[in-house]
Formats: structure tokens, C-alpha cells, sequence
């Protein structure tokens, strides 16, 4: 049996972080890491009304670990930012024969080298250049600027100095030397019970690039519990005769014989276990406890040494669960931030600085707010003068006491009272944070109510909320995951109609106030066209939206429409035709139609104002009666809705099939492939066609698709060389560009409509969608490919070789010849004769493009995006970068220009005007839809290779159309201040395509199988655009009708699936869903006081002061949870030293239904009695039953927790489940199956001894799967005639199982477990085969290193095809780390296609860092001969086949035997959360 496995979610949270100014950054980036997930982040300041800074996300990478088992070696990486690629690119890997793990690595804060602390006693020193280094060594400059190291080199430690145990490395710079220093805290073997101090402090001394140190001074005799060293950087004299230590609770006291500093309060009780400190100035440092507890320590300088130390009494705040501390300074100019990274909650970013406070009366502490101001008093010995050094950072100092305040940005501007002395304090601001929701502790699907709708969600039990802005974040709660972006049906819009396209839009009536145009009176109109296949040849809808009635707090009507509203009374003209597309004209006071046949401008109230004809010669004009108002005719007429003339004039042009329109520019496309261009004149009120022969003539201008945009983002506007071609200056009003694609997939991006300046062209690496797309300097190209190419050029082509746009037309036979060429060729591949369609570079079959669009995607800072759609089905998105200026300006384009080395055909030059846009295309995001058969024949004559419009007449009207519609939100619409921009796909897998902040570019299914049209429905806007002022509405045509819908607020959209935090202020470490009431009962874990008692009664210690804090446990609550409202119904509170293992929801037998079971819920505990005597454990069974609900509450069904049965064990229960109708439980070493009797009690049947701890059971009708933290994995069958459990196989290794499952697909079955290490096993259960010891063993057939210690799994059923009669299993599983994965069944016949092919990906694609994805994965396995590394597929590494290139997938496809579109669809069928 073969499976998949693939990571759904990538690990939330950050574990290691690095700061650094990248070469060619804009700004300074940030890198997270947490398990094997790198990502990069750029830090931009944002200038408001208070200036910050914020995370943007710039990429992600799956690093594929740093050792391979098959040398056993450590890799350093180093890297560096290329514009370019607007990446992190590999420069070299240096590798050191040591152990297949390192310890620890550390990179200098001052960048003079990096250093990697191995086993065996030795560090790797990888030396930086610096400005010094080319006076001392004799250094090339140019191999410099490509070497930027010296050569590494391994420190080995000499005996004297050798230490047993290195547990921490520390690199800075110390004053006075010029050189690296490096600290080693190393801990020494002897302990004896009556010395409590044996750890050892080293401080090295490194000799440049040199494999030599010596030692500066030795530190002994700290304590045995000191687990971290932060470097203290401006003291200028290390001692060590002295030593300084703060007390921060009263045990240090007594255990430790060093003589203390008083403890200030005498209350103070911290727990340091888990914190993290940093310096965030010259004396003060920052300590953050594992509760996110800050607290500020100020150390008391006398002199050149320190002298004392003081805490503030009080924590200044509360923050995130800390993982790592890290101070940042962004310049020297400005102030120090500082990064609070966390792996189990949301991560953040401080800005710290010093103010001036002043205070009344002398007493600070009780003027100031105590809940945001604390006071740290240094002391009387602090020096005075300490601050004003530093006087051009934080100011001159008014006092010598120093105070640390945490504010919000708001507190920053309340009015000052009155101070009478004044003193520094620390301020910190939260600048920004990286949402994360921390690790998975269980996790259930269930259903809730999504606007009166239940939906199926993944609740997951996790640590802690994501978000810092909800109550009670960062206290734990459930996490819920959905699949599809969740959203509301608010009504339906039968009356709209709109099957074949929907268009909504602002327009302004200035007849309603007769104010001057452009006046704050004008009044603004929602305008919605619709247009429908049937009647035959369509059916289109003018409607004017009513406007609302609600009124502002101005008490003033507000003006914004209600689509909610409509009726037929609002449809103010009906036209036969189909309607390509529509929008404002004219500055909004005017509508423009685009239909099959002709260009319509309407006035408002929808009469027509201009109607123009495609025909070759627009002299010709008639009018097409209109209805107005309620339908009444304008002209008489004998029937009720008018008829557009379907008689085309003999000159007649082809039919129109697709249009962009953005005022006062118009573009059409026709069926034949070419395209008409008209400008509307706001002055006369009217439209006209422009010029086009500037792009060639009509055989050689043909275009698939194009669009209009607009760069409000400025980014091409900066990074425009015109030297050539004078554009003028350009305004955001008509910073207009369009795109245009040519058959043979050639793009073009014109800077202005109105004088068609090319300033961007690509060719064939848009075709195979290369990862980056770069200007290739050509002029305007011709359309036509192949064989019909050099008819034109033969015909055309004058005698200096030059393409005559301005000289006499070519003969009518040699045109006729060439189109017969050209449309021959398109048929033959149409009807699927592959010999005419061009070849790829390295022989690929190049795929044909069928929509584009450009587009801004983001949340607070939007960026353009190109969006590209193949016929194949392939969709990927570029992101819109600047690219590095050339060497030369750029030089226009003229006639004589030559072949461009990527493109496949000549490209003769038509336009003379060129521009250059120093930009580059980076791809962000690809996937891969199965389209349908209907969509990709239905060809059209002429250039036409897919329509993105809606086509009229006689075309095929189930053809669905597939096209980009952008849009914008209004703020508030996800229930945050966020605005998104974002593009919705229209098509057979309509999809939402967003970008954030802080998670990049996202796809998002929609939930409809097929999405005929869409448009957003905007708030309000004065700009006349369709999406500028912000949509909160859709409307949507879908296979379920006309629908009106909206976003439901409260999810995020920083990961792969939609999330919504429910932050409840406690964490749970269960959960599980009741079908039978959909309700969800969950165990929280609290921490509670713990005393021991003896045989009398009396407790055993108490504390005897108030610095000595009682010893703690864990206690459970047991919740019954509405997953509607998030409020807990009822529950149970076990006793303070009893802690939930396993709930579960089972059905057993009972005499109280008709159907003679029932479900129950089920709990097992650990009853905790100290260290003396033996751990007990209880099994308790609930029912959940209906009360009458209290009428002052919403729900009208109340439901309460009824305890049935407690049944005490002489050990701890720590798994649970339903087996046939019994219950089968675990205590300690054995395996109990029981009876509910009479729903009282609890009655055995039968048992097993098993293993030592009994971590998890599964069961599938009367087998029993059981997992076991040392005794690994046993397969165990019960019989009920007589009751027995029979051990049918079990795993003769030992290992600590943390989950184990049943895997089934196609009749056969399997066995998954994960262990501690993350290691993934897959087991199968063959009697007949000889190494299964006659059955006795189960055969391990493959592992698989996950790198993820999986805690929890979910069953669900998988059906690839509705005849499917028993489905196969689908296993989700939750990691400790916040990642959920997904492992599927698959076929044989695709497992060993998609083996080569992971084969293949292995060698022949760059991997991040270099790293081997192969070693990755392959565990150790001493039983064997080779690795047993087939069996589960690796999803993370196929994933790249789907991004890499269309000639890169044919390359390696070829190399396997098999075809790109085989392997796509099989990839498509296995892809997908669940």
C-alpha cells in the first residue's frame, strides 16, 4: 500500500530569528524559522499620523534540514538577497566531518564571522571581510566582492581547556579588543549533592582567521541552574574576583551559598524557568518570563565595574510566550525595537525608547496609571551621569532614578498633568506582530452555524489565540480551519438575472442637483448590468439600485444603494444581445455597453446617447430602441422589449468576444483575433475609434486577450526609463497602462493607450511560466507563427526587410492565403494534430494562453500582480518587483530590430516608440484546475484560443467562461480595520485569490463547483470605479442561481486555510465532537496549588514565607461547549489533583433507547499523590441531556453534563474508545473491555496485558489497534463467544508510539504510527508472508521522517468518485508545532509514476540552501540493509513539480516515460486539504 504525505499547514510559530540589512533591500528583513519552514520578512516604515513599522511577508521556504545520513555531516548556510529573484539565493555550503547533528549555530551582531559549535569538542569559524582586512591580508578586491568570507576553518579546544559538557555558545565583541570573543557556559561532570555549583564560564579570545585562540578569564563556581549568558556589550572591564547576584524569589537562599543582594520587594517570587533576556540599553535588560511577564533589571555601574543590580517590583507588562529575545536597531538614528518570537502564540515587535516624565507632589507611583507604569528604582549608587552619554539618542537625564512605562500609541496623547519633578522612563509600543496560533493539542471536524448555515470545520484545541487584538489572546482557546472561504448567501437575485456576465458600478447623476460637475452635490447611482444565453442570442438588464434609507449620524440620508433592495420596478431598460461588458464613461456620468455587435453609450436613466457599430467603416450609425423607466418604450413599437438589428451590414467585423474598458479607453477583441481601440471625449460627450496602425496591419495584429490597469501602486511609475519617448507627466488619474497578448503568447505592456508607447515584452517565458519574467528589449512584434509568418513577410515585407506599416497593402490573394494558413493551423490543433503546434525549448509542447490580468493583491500596502491563465488549466501568479536598471540607457526600438533569443519567430518591429520598465515578473503562486472538455473545444475562428468574454449567436451556450474579476473591500468586512485587494476566478473551480501582510498570496476555494459570473458590489465611490471605493457585497451567478453575498467576519487569512481564533482563557488538551446534539466537549487544563497530606490529615510541608511559592500541578475542568456561540453550557471540575488524559464520544448498549445504544462521553484521569506514593487513575461516563433553556438567553435549546458512572483504577487511564458496543480502556499495563449495566456501572468482560504506557486506541468493528510509548505498536482482535482479546501481531521494536491508525483504501488495509521523533511507519498484516514469524510480527513497510511530533489524528472518509460504495481513509494529523498534514492513499500505478518523479525533483531543482530533501526523509534503521524510504511519498517536495516551469515538467516527465498532463491530473486528484 502507498500513501502521500503532505503538509497542509506549515508549523505557526518562530523558533529562531536573525535580523540583518540585506545587499539590495529596500529596508532591513527579518528571517523566522520554526522546525524546517524559513520565511522572510521585509520591515517597512509606514509614515502616519505616528510613524512604525511593519511585517511584510516576502517569501517562504520548506528547508529540508541541515545534515545528511549519508555522510554524516553539518552544513553553514550563507545567503544573500538578488534583486532579481527578489529571493534569498545559495552562495556556498561548507561542511564539516563531524557528528549527523549540530549543536548550536551563532552569527556576530557586527558581522565579522559565523560560527557553528559542534560535537567533539570543536567550533567551525566561517571569517567575514571587513574594511580592515584588506590592509592585513593581502586580498584580491573582485574576489572579494564574489568570495564575501575568508576560507572557514574547525577550532579545535586543547585538553587544558577541554570541557565535559558544552551547553551554550555566546559571540560578541568586547571593549578593547578588535577581534571576536565567544563565552562558553560549560557544565561540568562532577555534581556532588553537598557542591550545588559546578557550572564553568569560559571567555575565548579569537585570533582572525587564524585556528588559534587564547583565553581572557575563567568564571567557576556559578550554579548548577543557570541555563543562559547574555553579553553585557559596553562594559569595558571583565572581572571575575567579584561577583554580583539578584535574588528573584527565596529559594536561591537556600540552596546556594553566594552571597546575595537584598531582595527588593521582599514579596518578589519569579520563575525564571523559560525566560528570555535581552539588553535594550547600555545598563538595562529586559526579562520576559514564560508567562510573558516583563520586567526591566537595571544593572548599578561604580565606576568601570558593576557594583549592584535592582528589578522593578511590578512587571511592566504582559506579552507572548517567549522563544527567543532579540534587540533591533534599525539605524543608528533610530530607536531600538525589540522582537519578542514565540512558537506558542502570536510574535512581536516593540518599539522601545526613553522619555522624559514628569511627576506631582513628589510621588510618582501614585500619579501614574498602574496599569500601564511601573517604577524601577535603581538605587543610590547608580551612576547619574550613565544616561547623559548617551544624550543624542535618549536626551539629557532630569533625575537618577529610572522607570520603565508601557504604553499603547493612544496613551502617547493624553494631556500632561502637572509634574513638579521629572525623571527618564522606558517606553515600549507595539509596533506589529506575526500571528500564530501556537501547537495543536487535539483536534475534532464538527459543525457549526455559519450565517444560519451548519458547516463542517476542523476545531482544534491550541495554546493560544493568533491574534493580539481579540479578549483574551494569548490565553489559549480552539482554533477553527475551513476549507473554503467562508461567506453568507444574503438573498437571491433571480430578478437580476445574469448567467453570462454581471457588472456593478457607480455612476453620478448630475440632473438631480443641477450643481457644476465635479461639485460635492453630485449624487452617486449603483448601476448593475446583467446579461443572460436564453432568449437566443441573450438577454440583457439595466438596473438602477434604489438607495438605502438608513441615515448617517449626521442624521442625513446616505446615498450608498441597497442591492438588497431590487425589484422589477428598478430595471430601467431590457435589450436582446448578449453584453460583453460594461462601466462608467465619461467621468461616471455616462454608461458604456459593450455587446456582440456593437459599442453602446447610455445616458443614466438608459437612454441611448451613442450607438457605434463594429464595422469596417464607422461612418454608418442607427439607433436601437431602448426601454426606459418601468419599461415603457420610447418609440413605438409592437413588441414589449426592443430587438437589436441582427442583419450586419456586408462589411461587417467578426463578433466581439472581449472587452476591457477603462474610462475614457475602450478595448474589444474580436472572434478573428483583432482588437478595435476607441477613446471617449468628456468634452463632446461622445466615443471615437482610435488609430491602431501603429501596431501593424490587420493580418498581423492579432491578440488572444488584454486588459487595462492602473498603477496605483506607483511601482511602475518609478521604475520607468523614457529617455526615448516623451510620456509627459502622468497623473494617478491617467496612469493608465495596457496589456495585450498575442497568439504565439508574446506580451506587451503599452505605457500610454492614447500614443501606444511599448515599454514591456516577453515572449516565450510567459508561455512556460518561468519563475521570473524580464523585459526583452523588443519592439512591437508581429502575431503570426509559424509557416503563415513568412507568407506575411513575403507579402509584406518590403525590399530592405523592414515591415512597411505606412506603404501600399498587400495583394488580396496573398492575404486570403495567409489567413487560410493561418486559421489551417489553428484547426489542425484543435482537432488535436500536434505537429503544428511550436515546440518548447528542450522540445516541450508550449501550452496557450487564455486570460491575463493585472491586478493589485494586498492588505495595507497593495502591490500589482500579473495573473495568467493556460488553456491546460494551469493559473500563476507574478508579483510586480523593481528589476536592476541596464548597463546602457535603453534605445527605441526600431524597424531593424532582430530576433529576440527567446522567442521562436522573427519579430519585426511595427512601432518606432519604445520605453523601458525596469520591472521583473516573480512568480508567488501556481496551481493547477481540471477544466472541463466544453471550455477548451469550443474554438473560435481566427487568433481566438479561448474566450474570456461571453460570446453571442450561435456559439456554443454551455461554454463556460473563465476570467479575473479584481476587487477591493471595504474595511471592517473580516471584522478588523484591514482593506483587502484581491481577484476572484470565474470558472469551473471559482476560486478567491488573496494576499496579507503577513502570510503573502493565498487561494481560497469559493464552495460552488461553477461560477458563471461575478462582480463586487462596492460601498460608495467617487472615482466611478467598479472596485475603488470598496466592496462588502457580492454578487455572484453560480450553479445555484443569482446570489447576493458577503464575507463573514472573524477569519484570518495569514495561512493555506481560512482561520478563525476563538480565544476562551484556557488552554484544552481534548476535545471531541457529540453528532447526536453537535455540541463539543472539551477538558481545559488549569494550574492549581498541590499539598501533600499524611495518614492524619495533615499537610506534609507548607511555605514558611512569602518569596517561597507552593509546589504546583495540573487540574482539568470538563466543558460542554455550543460551537454556535462559543459559551460553555455546563460542566465538571475534577479535584485539584486530577488531570484529564482522553475523552472520547462512544456509543454503547443501553436498555434507555429504542435502538439499544446510546452515545456517551467518556473520560479518563490521572489521579496525582505526590512522589511517595503510586499514581491512581477514574474512568467517568456522561451524558449530555436537554433542559429547559433559561428564557434571557438566545439559544433556545439548553443542554446540561449528567455524570452516569465513576469507576476508579489502581492506575492512570490514559486512553479510551468503543469497541461493538463495549468500552475498551487502558489502565497502567493492561487493556480492559467493559459493559455499560444498566447505565450504572461499569462491567469487565475481558483484558490484556500490554505494554508499559498506552498512548492510543483505535478500533475498526472488532479489531483493536493499541500504541504504546515503549512497546510500540499491537494489533489485537476481541471475541465475544467466549469474551476474549487475542493478539493477532504486534511490532518486536521497541518505540514510543504516539498515534497509531487504521489505513484502508481499495480492500486493503494498512497500519500508520508516528512516534516521538516524528518518524512516520507504515505496518501491513500478511500472515502468509515469511518474515511475518507466522503472523506474530507486523511488517514494516516504509518510514518516513515527518520532523514533526504528530499528537493527535482525525479519520476522515475520501471518495474519488460518487459510484465509490466504501471510501478509503484520510488521516489528518496535528503536530506539537502547529502543523496539520495530510496522508492519502494512492494507487500503485500513480505511487511509481510520482516515485520517479520525486526522484527526479531530488536531483535535477535547486533546492533551498542546497539541502538534500532525500536525506530529509530517510530514518536510520539498523534492522535493515537500505533505507525504507518507498511506501510514502514526500508532498512538499512534488509541490515544486506543479511551480516549476512547463519546460522543466516536460524535461523530467520525459526522463520517467510518462506525459506533463498524466502527472498533473494524478497530482490534482490527491491535492487538497480534505
Amino acid at each position: 500500500m502507498h500513501a502521500l504525505h503532505q503538509e497542509i499547514l506549515a508549523p505557526s510559530g518562530v523558533e529562531f530569528a536573525a535580523w540583518l540589512k540585506l545587499a539590495t533591500g529596500e529596508g532591513p528583513e527579518g528571517e523566522s524559522v520554526l522546525s524546517n519552514l524559513l520565511r522572510v520578512f521585509e520591515l517597512r516604515k509606514i509614515t502616519t499620523d505616528n510613524e512604525h513599522y511593519k511585517f511584510y511577508h516576502i517569501r517562504t521556504h520548506r528547508l529540508h534540514e541541515c545534515g545528511s545520513l549519508d555522510d554524516g555531516r553539518d552544513r553553514l548556510l550563507v545567503a544573500f538577497k538578488m534583486q532579481a529573484q527578489h529571493d534569498l539565493i545559495t552562495v556556498s555550503i561548507h561542511t564539516y566531518e563531524r557528528a549527523p547533528q549540530c549543536l548550536d549555530i551563532k552569527l556576530l551582531l557586527v558581522s565579522r564571522c559565523a560560527a557553528l559549535l559542534l560535537p567533539q569538542d570543536a567550533l567551525a569559524i566561517l571569517p567575514f571581510h571587513s574594511s580592515e582586512d584588506h590592509n592585513e591580508m593581502d586580498v584580491d578586491l573582485v574576489e572579494r566582492e564574489n568570495m564575501p568570507y575568508f576560507p572557514s576553518f574547525i577550532l579545535e579546544l586543547p585538553n587544558p581547556y577541554l570541557p565535559p559538557f558544552i551547553i551554550s555558545l555566546i559571540l560578541f565583541f568586547l571593549p578593547g579588543f578588535n577581534n571576536p570573543n565567544s563565552c562558553f557556559a560549560i557544565e561540568r561532570s562532577e555534581r556532588h549533592m553537598r557542591n550545588r555549583h559546578f557550572l564553568h564560564v569560559q571567555f575565548f579570545f579569537l585570533l582572525g582567521s587564524e585556528a588559534t585562540f587564547s583565553v581572557i578569564t575563567s568564571i567557576n563556581n556559578l550554579p548548577y541552574d543557570a541555563f543562559a549568558v547574555v553579553p553585557v556589550l559596553r562594559l569595558s572591564v571583565v572581572s571575575s574576583d567579584k561577583e554580583v547576584v539578584l535574588p528573584v524569589n527565596g529559594w536561591v537562599a537556600r540552596v546556594s551559598d553566594v552571597t546575595l543582594l537584598p531582595l527588593v520587594p521582599i514579596d518578589l517570587d519569579l520563575q525564571l524557568e523559560g525566560s528570555r533576556a535581552t539588553f535594550i540599553a547600555d545598563t538595562t535588560l529586559l526579562l520576559i518570563l514564560v508567562n510573558g511577564d516583563m520586567y526591566s533589571v537595571n544593572l548599578v555601574v561604580d565606576g568601570k565595574a558593576v557594583s549592584g543590580m535592582s528589578i522593578s517590583p511590578k512587571p511592566l507588562a504582559r506579552t507572548t510566550i517567549p522563544s527567543l529575545v532579540m534587540a533591533v536597531s534599525i539605524t543608528e538614528q533610530e530607536k531600538s525595537m525589540v522582537f519578542v518570537a514565540s512558537t506558542q502564540g502570536p510574535s512581536t515587535l516593540l518599539r522601545t525608547s526613553m522619555v522624559e516624565e514628569s511627576d506631582a507632589n513628589g510621588k510618582s507611583d501614585e500619579k501614574m496609571d498602574e496599569s500601564n507604569t511601573a517604577t524601577v528604582e535603581v538605587g543610590e549608587g547608580v551612576d547619574a551621569e550613565m544616561y547623559d552619554d548617551d544624550a543624542d539618542i535618549y536626551g539629557p537625564s532630569q533625575s537618577s532614578g529610572a522607570t520603565a512605562k508601557v504604553s499603547t500609541a493612544q496613551e502617547l496623547h493624553k494631556p500632561n498633568l502637572l509634574r513638579i519633578r521629572s525623571r527618564m522612563t522606558f517606553q515600549f509600543i507595539l509596533a506589529d506582530y506575526l500571528p500564530s496560533y501556537g501547537g495543536i493539542n487535539d483536534m475534532v471536524f464538527g459543525m457549526t452555524q455559519l450565517a444560519d448555515k451548519p458547516t463542517p470545520v476542523l476545531i482544534a484545541a491550541t495554546s493560544t489565540s493568533a491574534r493580539l487584538t481579540e479578549p483574551g489572546s494569548g490565553l489559549g482557546g480552539f482554533t477553527l480551519f475551513q476549507r473554503d472561504l467562508p461567506v453568507k448567501m444574503k438573498r437571491r437575485m433571480h430578478v437580476l438575472g445574469g448567467s453570462k456576465g454581471v457588472w456593478s458600478f457607480i455612476v453620478r447623476d448630475k440632473k438631480l442637483t443641477g450643481d457644476k460637475e465635479g461639485g460635492e452635490g453630485w449624487k452617486e447611482i449603483r448601476m448593475i448590468i446583467s446579461t443572460d444565453a436564453n432568449p437566443n442570442p441573450g438577454f440583457s438588464r439595466m438596473t438602477a439600485v434604489p438607495p438605502s434609507t438608513t441615515k448617517t449620524k449626521t442624521n442625513v440620508a446616505s446615498s450608498i444603494p441597497s442591492i438588497a433592495n431590487i425589484s422589477n420596478s428598478d430595471i430601467i431598460s431590457r435589450i436582446q444581445g448578449t453584453t460583453i461588458g460594461a462601466g462608467p464613461i465619461f467621468g461616471g456620468i455616462a454608461v458604456l455597453q459593450v455587446m456582440s455587435g456593437a459599442i453602446r453609450v447610455l445616458e443614466i436613466d438608459g437612454t441611448e446617447r451613442q450607438l457605434i457599430k463594429d464595422v469596417e467603416s464607422s461612418s454608418s450609425s442607427s439607433t436601437v430602441t431602448a426601454t426606459t423607466g418601468t419599461g415603457a418604450l420610447s418609440t413605438p413599437s409592437t413588441s414589449s422589449v426592443p430587438v437589436a438589428p441582427r442583419t450586419m451590414p456586408s462589411n461587417a467585423r467578426a463578433r466581439i468576444r472581449h472587452c476591457s474598458i477603462s474610462d475614457p479607453y475602450v478595448m474589444i477583441l474580436r472572434e478573428d483575433g483583432t482588437m478595435g481601440l476607441f477613446i471617449g471625449e468628456a468634452a463632446k460627450g461622445k466615443v471615437r475609434r482610435k488609430d491602431m496602425s501603429m501596431l501593424g496591419e490587420r493580418l498581423t495584429s492579432k491578440y488572444v486577450t488584454g486588459c487595462f490597469f492602473v498603477d496605483q501602486t506607483g511601482v511602475l511609475e518609478r521604475n520607468l526609463l523614457s529617455s526615448a519617448v516623451d510620456v509627459g507627466k502622468r497623473t494617478e488619474k491617467d496612469n493608465q497602462w495596457l496589456l495585450l497578448v498575442r497568439p504565439q503568447g508574446i506580451m506587451e505592456v503599452y505605457l500610454d493607450p492614447a500614443k501606444m508607447v511599448l515599454a514591456f515584452s516577453v515572449s516565450m517565458p510567459l508561455l512556460t511560466l518561468e519563475n521570473v519574467l524580464l523585459d526583452s528589449g523588443e519592439g512591437v512584434a508581429s502575431s503570426v507563427s509559424g509557416s503563415a509568418l513568412s507568407s506575411v513577410t513575403a507579402a509584406a515585407v518590403g525590399p530592405t526587410g523592414n515591415l512597411g506599416v505606412t506603404g501600399p497593402a498587400p495583394e488580396a490573394q496573398s492575404a486570403d492565403a495567409t489567413m487560410r494558413s493561418v486559421e489551417e493551423t489553428e484547426e489542425q490543433v484543435k482537432e488535436g494534430d500536434e505537429s503544428h503546434i511550436r515546440p518548447g525549448i528542450g522540445g516541450g509542447i508550449i501550452d496557450e494562453i487564455e486570460q491575463v490580468m493585472v491586478a493589485p493583491l494586498g492588505e495595507s500596502r497593495p502591490q500589482l500582480h500579473l495573473f495568467v491563465l493556460l488553456r491546460s488549466g494551469q493559473l500563476a501568479v507574478y508579483k510586480i518587483i523593481p528589476a536592476a536598471a541596464p548597463t546602457s540607457n535603453p534605445q527605441p526600438t526600431t524597424a531593424d530590430s532582430t530576433t529576440s533569443p527567446t522567442s521562436q519567430t522573427p519579430s519585426t518591429s511595427l512601432n518606432s516608440q519604445r520605453a523601458h520598465l525596469c520591472v521583473a515578473f516573480v512568480k508567488v503562486l501556481t496551481k493547477t484546475f481540471e477544466l472541463s472538455g466544453a471550455g477548451l473545444s469550443a474554438g473560435t475562428s481566427g487568433g481566438g484560443v479561448g474566450s474570456n468574454g461571453i460570446p453571442a449567436g450561435t456559439v456554443d451556450q454551455k461554454k463556460i467562461s473563465r476570467m479575473f474579476v479584481p476587487f477591493r473591500t471595504a474595511p471592517g468586512v473580516m471584522g478588523t480595520t484591514a482593506a483587502y485587494s484581491g481577484v476572484f476566478f470565474i470558472g469551473e473551480n471559482p476560486s478567491w485569490i488573496l494576499c496579507t501582510d503577513h502570510g503573502g498570496v493565498h487561494l481560497y476555494p469559493s464552495g460552488y463547483s461553477v461560477v458563471h459570473a461575478f462582480t463586487p458590489v462596492c460601498s460608495g465611490s467617487s472615482t466611478g470605479e467598479s472596485w475603488g471605493g470598496g466592496c462588502d457585497e457580492f454578487l455572484l451567478y453560480s450553479d445555484e442561481g443569482p446570489s447576493l453575498l458577503s464575507w463573514i467576519p472573524g477569519f484570518e487569512l495569514d495561512y493555506p486555510l481560512p482561520m478563525r481564533s476563538i480565544p476562551l482563557g484556557r488552554p484544552y488538551s481534548n476535545v471531541v465532537f457529540d453528532p447526536s446534539t453537535s455540541l463539543v466537549v472539551a477538558a481545559a487544563v488549569m494550574e492549581a496549588r498541590f499539598a501533600s497530606f499524611d495518614e492524619e490529615g495533615g499537610m506534609i510541608w507548607e511555605k514558611d514565607a512569602p518569596n517561597i511559592a507552593d509546589p504546583t500541578t495540573e487540574c482539568s475542568t470538563l466543558e460542554l461547549i455550543s460551537p454556535d456561540l462559543w459559551v460553555s453550557m455546563d460542566g465538571y471540575e475534577f479535584a485539584t489533583n486530577e488531570v484529564v488524559n482522553a475523552v472520547a464520544c462512544v456509543s454503547l448498549e443501553t436498555a434507555s433507547t429504542d435502538t439499544g445504544s446510546k452515545e456517551f462521553i467518556v473520560v479518563g484521569t490521572t489521579i496525582n499523590r505526590g512522589e511517595d506514593l503510586a499514581a491512581k487513575g477514574a474512568t467517568y461516563i456522561f451524558e449530555i441531556v436537554e433542559v429547559v433553556p433559561d428564557p434571557t438567553l438566545a439559544p433556545k435549546r439548553w443542554y446540561k453534563l449528567r455524570l452516569r458512572c465513576r469507576d476508579d483504577a489502581k492506575g492512570p487511564v490514559t486512553a479510551l474508545c468503543a469497541l461493538n458496543g463495549y468500552l475498551v480502556s487502558s489502565m497502567g499495563q493492561k487493556i480492559f473491555v467493559r459493559a455499560f449495566d444498566s447505565d450504572e456501572r461499569l462491567v469487565g468482560v475481558a483484558f490484556m496485558d500490554v505494554g508499559v504506557y498506552v498512548t492510543s486506541l483505535r478500533t475498526i468493528k472488532n479489531l483493536l489497534l493499541i500504541g504504546d510509548a515503549v512497546k510500540s505498536v499491537s494489533f489485537v482482535a476481541f471475541q465475544e463467544d467466549p469474551y476474549k482479546l487475542v493478539l493477532l501481531a504486534k511490532d518486536p521494536r521497541h518505540l514510543c508510539v504516539t498515534t497509531a491508525d487504521f489505513f484502508f483504501a481499495d480492500n486493503e488495509m494498512a497500519i500508520f504510527t508516528h512516534d516521538e521523533d516524528g518518524i512516520m511507519r507504515l505496518y501491513d498484516y500478511n500472515p502468509h508472508d515469511p518474515d511475518s514469524g507466522d503472523g506474530r510480527y507486523l511488517l514494516l513497510r516504509s518510514e518516513f521522517n515527518t520532523q514533526n511530533e504528530y499528537r493527535t489524528t482525525a479519520l476522515i472518509a475520501r471518495r474519488t468518485s460518487p459510484d465509490d460504495v466504501i471510501p478509503q481513509a484520510k488521516l489528518l494529523c496535528g503536530a506539537a508545532n502547529g502543523s496539520i498534514a495530510a496522508i492519502t492513499p494512492v494507487d500503485e500505478t500513480v505511487a511509481k509514476s510520482l516515485q520517479l518523479l520525486q526522484g527526479q525533483l531530488t536531483r535535477n531543482i535547486q533546492h533551498v540552501a542546497g539541502l538534500n530533501p532525500r536525506a530529509l526523509r530517510i530514518v536510520r534503521n539498523d534492522y535493515v540493509s537500505k533505507p525504507l524510504s518507498k511506501g510514502i511519498l514526500d508532498g512538499s517536495l512534488l509541490v515544486h513539480f506543479g511551480n516549476s516551469s512547463t519546460t522543466r515538467q516536460t524535461e523530467m516527465t520525459k526522463q520517467i516515460g510518462t506525459e506533463v498532463e498524466i502527472v498533473r491530473r494524478h497530482w490534482m486528484t490527491l491535492d487538497g486539504p480534505w
